[in-house]
């Protein structure tokens, strides 16, 4: 009968970690099971590889929908990773024994369902020990535990206890089914004749493995289970994707701080807190050696004082805070994220198995010097020059795919020679990259496939439209020819006058640009051209007898096309924008609300005279027009005018003006619209038209004081001895 030892373990702990290879160094095992996807056995041997450089994961993936897929994350101070180590270097045989993904994917598709996890179990032996959660209370006596002799025993007796308590329903049926496959993995192995078995699986599962289920019962609970096809590969992983916040379930509130456990277990904390020190130098803090001093005999004081056999990090962190921050936190938030987390990206050999599309994007990466990074990276391109020409194209394309690694930004300075990017990797960056392999083996290929497939699912015009302002920077022109032959046959076909407008923006950004490219969009303009005069037939019936949400609909449609024209700067476009908007401004029926916005884009153009505008306000103020009329009316007239009002000093007198003539009962009943209108301004914009206003009044008090005593004075002369005689007063 082999002789069975059962290694209870953390998810990248490194207290475990040092635990298990403790344990086979000493056990010499002639067989490791270790918990993971059978499917897993095929990747072992690039575990060795010189070029596999934790963290890294295991992705597993169902070929014909990459969207189903798991990742299996490996730190170097995983208890896993290392016990593959080991086993590769003492040539010992490994194999994975947990539920194979073939089946567990599957699992997914039936509609298993699984319980909600359960709150932490080690909280009760939390409680007990006087911790505040299970977390801390294994990082203490299991992760930072300097004598381990009998730990294996003592976790599993401790796990046996609480699953013990534990209510039987909170184990989730793939839980369940996972565990009799185990049992089903070691009981194969134990029949192969193997001397010595060590199995390595989170502290958990031990009950279950050490129990005597009936071979009867678990082949009940594994009959009938659905297969699918499944595929593994190595992936870069990262720091932050280990942590707890990221949603990964196993995942871990501090991996840099784990990092520096397992690799300087001796370091009394002076290392640590020198690497603070460094990184507050780098922030421009005055930080010296004596702080360093100070702070670690500080956490080794607070240690000592709480029982502890050693620092945790917060006994560091609150060192830090008091030593360095004089009781603020403000320094170790600057430099946190970098030291408990860390920006480390792994690294794969290339010869671990690839789709050929992940293969080209990662050439495309290697030429043009933009690889993966944890870190957020910002870049600001020149397209006048080839390389950074190059990267644009590569971004663009990569964005098409629905690819997010790279986002666009706003560049400062003027030209539309510049490009702002931001580049943020996620490692599901690579599950969407096969994912889109099924488009073509290159990036070119298989993003010009993608488009074409997109384009023939686009009905609505406005959406293809918008499709093809992003395919134009990515130099597809085969994509862009075929885009702009169907968005020929969309435009002829459509009556619908709203789809019009709300296109117009984006056939102006595709005339501009092609102009800065060099392209030919003269078919474009002619459609652009096309669409304004059918607008200006058709659009005004849209703007008459609608309510108020369809007009605030239409208004940004308006506002936004107003731009684009103005943009473009074509003067017959121009012209029969304007032709269409004093048809709104001056047509009966039509919505107050567009109607005001059309009469303040002709006065913004120049195109309606001062006593014209004088006369319109006074109109739409008139006590004959319903008071919810007016309010709309002025709404629309000043909508996003407060800058303009500040600016324009036409427009502010003319609305002033307007203002301080209404009479006193007037003004009472339009306060509440006037009110409306102005609180659709931001905060800056009303107190700066509220001290131009004051300043207004007083300019004009000055004024008129000047000018009345300049009048009066010599007129007083001639009345004065007459009013001096009828006073009794002597003229002097």
């Amino acid at each position: 009968m082999a002789d069975v030892h059962l290694l209870g373990i953390r998810h990248h702990g490194p207290g475990s970690c040092r635990n298990v290879v403790g344990a086979l160094e000493q056990l010499r095992p002639d067989l490791i099971l270790l918990e993971g996807p059978a499917e897993a056995d095929a990747m072992m041997p690039f575990v060795g590889d010189v070029g596999m450089q934790p963290p890294v994961a295991l992705l597993g993936y169902q070929p014909d929908a990459p969207q189903r897929a798991v990742f299996y994350p490996f730190a170097e101070f995983s208890p896993e990773w290392q016990t593959m180590r080991y086993a590769l270097r003492e040539n010992v045989e490994l194999r994975f024994f947990d539920l194979p993904l073939s089946y567990s994917l599957a699992m997914s598709d039936d509609g298993a369902q699984q319980a909600e996890e359960p709150s932490d179990p080690f909280d009760l032996l939390a409680v007990a020990a006087g911790f505040s959660d299970g977390e801390s209370w294994w990082d203490m006596t299991i992760e930072q535990r300097r004598d381990n002799t009998g730990v294996f025993d003592a976790v599993r007796e401790a796990v046996t206890a609480l699953r013990g308590a534990a209510d039987s329903d909170n184990a989730s049926h793939r839980d369940l089914i996972r565990e009799a496959w185990m049992r089903r993995m070691l009981r194969a192995a134990q029949k192969d004749g193997f001397g010595c078995i060590a199995v390595v699986c989170g502290a958990w599962h031990l009950p279950a493995l050490a129990c005597q289920a009936k071979v009867k019962d678990d082949n009940q609970l594994l009959k009938g289970l659905s297969k699918v096809k499944v595929e593994c590969t190595w992936i870069p992983w990262t720091y932050d994707r280990l942590m707890l916040r990221s949603g990964y379930g196993a995942g871990i509130s501090s991996p840099g701080w784990y990092d520096y456990i397992w690799k300087h277990p001796d370091d009394d904390g002076t290392l640590w807190v020198s690497r603070v020190a460094g990184l507050l130098r780098e922030k421009n803090m005055d930080i010296s050696v004596a702080h360093v001093i100070e702070a670690v005999r500080l956490a080794q004081a607070s240690a000592a004082l709480r029982g502890l056999s050693s620092p945790s990090l917060a006994e560091y962190n609150e060192a830090v805070v008091a030593v360095m921050g004089f009781g603020d936190d403000i320094l170790l938030r600057l430099i946190g994220e970098s030291m408990v987390v860390g920006d480390r990206l792994g690294h794969v050999p290339d010869a671990v198995p690839k789709v050929p599309l992940l293969i080209d994007v990662e050439r495309l990466q290697k030429r043009l010097r933009v690889p993966f990074t944890a870190e957020i990276k910002e870049l600001t391109l020149d397209l006048r020059k080839p390389n950074d020409l190059e990267r644009s194209l590569f971004f663009h394309r990569l964005s098409l795919l629905g690819i997010d690694w790279a986002t666009l930004g706003v560049a400062e300075g003027k030209g539309t020679f510049k490009e702002r990017w931001t580049l943020y990797h996620k490692p599901e960056h690579i599950v969407c990259i096969i994912e889109r392999a099924i488009w073509g083996n290159t990036l070119h290929e298989a993003v010009q496939k993608y488009l074409l497939h997109r384009m023939e699912d686009i009905r609505y015009m406005p959406e293809l439209t918008h499709l093809l302002n992003l395919v134009i920077p990515a130099d597809l022109p085969d994509v862009v020819g075929a885009m702009t032959t169907r968005l020929d046959g969309l435009s002829a076909g459509s009556t619908d006058i709203v789809e019009m407008l709300e296109a117009v923006p984006d056939l102006v950004g595709i005339v501009r640009y092609g102009n800065v490219r060099n392209l030919d969009f003269s078919q474009v303009a002619n459609m652009l051209q096309a669409m304004i005069a059918r607008i200006l037939a058709g659009g005004l019936l849209v703007c008459i007898n609608i309510d108020e949400d369809a007009a605030s609909d239409l208004l940004e449609h308006l506002a936004a096309t107003d731009y684009a024209v103005a943009t473009l700067n074509d003067s017959e476009l121009n012209s029969m924008w304007c032709e269409f908007l004093g048809k709104v401004g001056s047509a009966s029926n039509v919505h107050p609300l567009l109607s005001g916005y059309a009469t303040r884009l002709l006065h913004d153009k120049g195109l309606v005279s001062h006593e014209r505008m004088h006369d319109a306000l006074r109109f739409y103020s008139s006590v004959g027009n319903a008071t919810a009329d007016i309010a709309y009316w002025f709404e629309g007239f000043l909508r996003s005018s407060g800058s303009l009002l500040l600016l324009d000093d036409h427009l502010w007198e003319l609305v002033n003006g307007w203002v301080c003539d209404l009479s006193d009962a007037d003004f009472k009943e339009l306060l509440p619209i006037i009110r409306r209108t102005f609180s659709l301004f931001t905060s800056v914009e009303r107190r700066k038209l509220g001290e131009k206003a004051r300043g207004y009044e007083e300019n004009s008090k000055a004024s008129s004081v000047s000018v009345g005593t300049s009048c009066n004075d010599a007129e007083a002369q001639k009345v004065l001895p007459l009013v001096c005689s009828l006073l009794g007063l002597e003229i002097k």
